[in-house]
């Protein structure tokens, strides 16, 4: 009898081992998982990779939340970014009729691609496009309107949920997960409707509070800036708040290629190099050949200037890397079915669809600098 408890003590402790070696291993293989994608963190004015500087090829992506009530293919978007030398998408959150299951999956799609993600807290832009004041903020920005406290508060009460939101597919909790770039407060906020003051308290106030929720994402803010003269004495003041660790502008030149020679390229080198004076990295986290969405879409889907199209942007980055520029992101990116979806961005979105484009993506080099120390 005692013979056989003993045995049976030894092939419970056997079992035990396995188990614990399994349970282990298993644990290791998260670990391994969790560090497969190196965390970017920051150094004096540039982002940074397991030591080294990071830059890259971005493309905003800002459909994606749409695509599953268009039966639009999320997987194949994400990897066809990879497949063309993309390595950060940026999307919109709390936008239009997207779902935080939507945010889940490009999250979790991101990450298995090795794909970083810039995520927009809320959408500014763009008052014009309403009649007034009253259906810009109610109808569309309701975060946005800085000076009211409920407004405010609302928007710290969406942060928060987004910030500690578990996601269900990979159980990892939004804020530890290193497939997020970065939190950008706000696409184009319309700074130049408040107060130099007002804008500061709120931008210092709301990059706080993403900060007391997260401190281990870095915090920017987009801003449209079209030529070196919008980046004045007040806009560098509300730039220069500690809270915010680096700056993304928005360049659209209102003529595209029918810019005097060299004028765009001219005015992105003195937006940077007036954004880098603060010290901070800074992306050029949208950008196209033209404001126009009609002339866009003409020139890159027309044999005869498709050339050109091509060649514009190649200079735009070229220029935005030798001045010192972190990262590009071209508006925007897509798969060709989008091309079907009665939505502006339809028409707005490149793919594997423009071929010449999309080897121009895979074939560009990054420009190679003298880093700074």
């Amino acid at each position: 009898m005692k013979a056989r408890l003993r045995k049976q003590l030894v092939s419970a402790k056997r079992w035990l081992r396995v188990m614990v070696f399994v349970f282990f291993a298993a644990g290791l293989n998260n670990v391994l998982a969790d560090d497969s994608l190196p965390r970017v963190t920051l150094k004096n004015d540039r982002l940074v990779k397991e030591g080294k500087a990071f830059k890259f090829i971005g493309a905003n992506a800002v459909n994606l939340v749409f695509y599953d009530d268009w039966d639009l293919d999320l997987q194949k978007a994400i990897t066809q970014a990879k497949e063309n030398n993309i390595s950060v998408l940026r999307i919109y959150l709390n936008w239009g009729w997207s779902k935080a299951e939507d945010i889940d999956k490009i999250i979790d799609i991101a990450r298995q691609n090795g794909i970083y993600l810039v995520l927009v807290l809320t959408d500014c832009c763009c008052s014009s496009d309403y009649s007034t004041e009253e259906k810009y903020f109610q109808g569309h920005a309701p975060f946005c309107n800085i000076t009211n406290q409920e407004s405010v508060k609302a928007f710290k009460k969406s942060i928060k949920q987004i910030i500690q939101r578990k996601n269900p597919i990979n159980n990892r909790v939004y804020r530890d997960d290193p497939a997020i770039l970065a939190w950008e407060i706000a696409n184009e906020l319309e700074y130049w409707r408040f107060s130099e003051l007002e804008s500061c308290q709120w931008v210092s106030e709301i990059a706080r509070y993403i900060k007391s929720l997260d401190n281990r994402h870095p915090v920017t803010i987009g801003i449209s800036i079209n030529n070196a003269e919008a980046v004045n004495k007040s806009l560098l003041r509300i730039l220069s708040l500690p809270e915010l660790d680096f700056f993304s502008f928005h360049f659209y030149p209102s003529a595209g290629g029918n810019e005097p020679s060299g004028e765009n390229t001219r005015k992105i080198n003195s937006i940077i190099e007036k954004l880098l004076s603060l010290g901070k990295p800074v992306i050029m986290s949208e950008f196209g050949f033209s404001n126009s969405m009609v002339l866009n879409k003409k020139t890159r889907e027309n044999p005869d200037t498709v050339d050109s199209y091509v060649s514009n942007f190649k200079e735009y980055m070229d220029q935005a890397f030798a001045a010192g520029c972190s990262g590009v992101m071209f508006w925007g990116w897509g798969v060709p079915e989008s091309a079907r979806v009665p939505m502006w961005w339809g028409k707005e979105d490149h793919s594997i669809a423009n071929k010449k484009f999309c080897d121009f993506l895979k074939n560009y080099q990054i420009p190679e600098i003298d880093e700074r120390q």
